[in-house]
C-alpha cells in the first residue's frame, strides 16, 4: 500500500505529463479536418488502385491453415504420413505404427498423426499450429514438406527446437522378409536414441 504522505503533489504530476492525454474538442475537429484534406488531396482514383484480390490474399497469409490430425498431441510428437487412399492412415499401417509407438511407450493420444496426402501443408504451417519436439515422417522428403533440409533417412535433423526424423514408408516395413526387418531395425535404432530407450 502507498503511504498517503508519499503521493506526489499536483505540480509534480503536471511536470511528469507534459503532453495531454485527452485532446480538447477543438483539437479533435482540427485533426479530423486535416485527415479529410489529405484524403481529398490523394483523390478517389488513388484510393481505388489496390485490387480487392490483393487485400484478400494478404488476409489469407495471416490466418493459420487448420491442420487435420488424429490423436491428442499430448507428448508434442507429430507423425506425418503420405497415404492417398485413407483419411489418416490405412488400417495395416496404423497397426504397425501403433506397435512402434507402444515400443516407445507411447500411444496414439501422445501424437498428432497428419496425412499430408489429404491436405497441402508445409512444415512451417504444421509446426506453427502444433509446436512439437519431434516430427517423424514416413515416405516423405523435405521438398514435400517445403523445407530446405537434407532428407537423410534415420538420422535426426534439428530444426529450431524440433527434431525431424525421416523414415521409409510403413508399407516397406510390413511383413517378415529381410528388407522389412532391416527397415524396422534402422527405425528402431534411431528411435532408441531419440527416446533414450
Amino acid at each position: 500500500m502507498l503511504d498517503p504522505k508519499t503521493i506526489l503533489p499536483a505540480a509534480a504530476l503536471v511536470s511528469l505529463f507534459k503532453d495531454t492525454l485527452v485532446l480538447p474538442e477543438k483539437e479533435i475537429k482540427s485533426v479530423e479536418n486535416e485527415e479529410k484534406a489529405i484524403i481529398t488531396a490523394i483523390g478517389k482514383e488513388a484510393i481505388a488502385t489496390t485490387p480487392v484480390n490483393e487485400v484478400v490474399n494478404e488476409q489469407k497469409t495471416t490466418t493459420p491453415t487448420p491442420v487435420k490430425f488424429l490423436g491428442d498431441h499430448l507428448k508434442k510428437i507429430i507423425v506425418i504420413v503420405n497415404d492417398a487412399d485413407a483419411v489418416h492412415l490405412n488400417e495395416t499401417d496404423l497397426g504397425l505404427l501403433s506397435s512402434i509407438l507402444n515400443a516407445c511407450k507411447l500411444t496414439l493420444a501422445d501424437i498428432a498423426l497428419i496425412n499430408i496426402a489429404q491436405q497441402s501443408l508445409s512444415m512451417h504451417e504444421i509446426l506453427t499450429t502444433l509446436p512439437s519436439q519431434l516430427v517423424l515422417t514416413f515416405d516423405l522428403n523435405s521438398t514435400q514438406l517445403k523445407i530446405k533440409l537434407p532428407t537423410t533417412l534415420y538420422k535426426p535433423i534439428v530444426l529450431g527446437e524440433t527434431h525431424i526424423l525421416f523414415s521409409s514408408s510403413l508399407q516397406s516395413m510390413q511383413g517378415a522378409d529381410q528388407t522389412a526387418k532391416l527397415e524396422k531395425s534402422k527405425l528402431w535404432n534411431a528411435l532408441k536414441l531419440l527416446f533414450k530407450l
